[in-house]
């Protein structure tokens, strides 16, 4: 088995997670339209980069443009902890994000309330 494909297999499961993540939040309207569709362009860049990765190479390597060693299984351990890292950090951001107008929508109705309670009560 080539090891640009076992690339491929390894990673895809997380590209599939981060779209579906994705859309998730934007249903859960978490996020916008537009961070929605950054988002999953941004990880179908990230799949289309591993697709090309091979015949990349290739064309590279057939060219005398590089003279580098094919892939190997520490590169592939090596790229999948980076897309692993990027799948964290984005879902990170976004539960983040999420706390923090959760913690605004908060604070702004406690003002409310307590804006409220000093209008009501009479003076001494």
């Amino acid at each position: 088995m080539s090891r640009y494909l076992i690339l491929l297999l390894v990673n895809t499961p997380f590209i599939i997670a981060g779209m579906v993540n994705s859309l998730v939040n934007y249903k859960l309207s978490r996020i916008s339209t537009r961070h929605l569709r950054f988002q999953c362009s941004l990880w179908l860049l990230v799949f289309i980069g591993l697709v090309a990765a091979q015949p990349m190479y290739e064309f590279l390597f057939s060219n005398d443009l590089t003279h580098t060693e094919p892939l190997s299984l520490f590169d592939v351990v090596q790229i999948t902890g980076i897309v692993l890292i990027f799948f964290m950090a984005n879902r990170s951001r976004t539960k983040l994000e999420t706390l923090e107008r959760r913690v605004q929508d908060l604070h702004q109705e406690l003002s409310i309330r307590l804006a409220d309670e000093t209008r009501t009560k009479p003076k001494k």
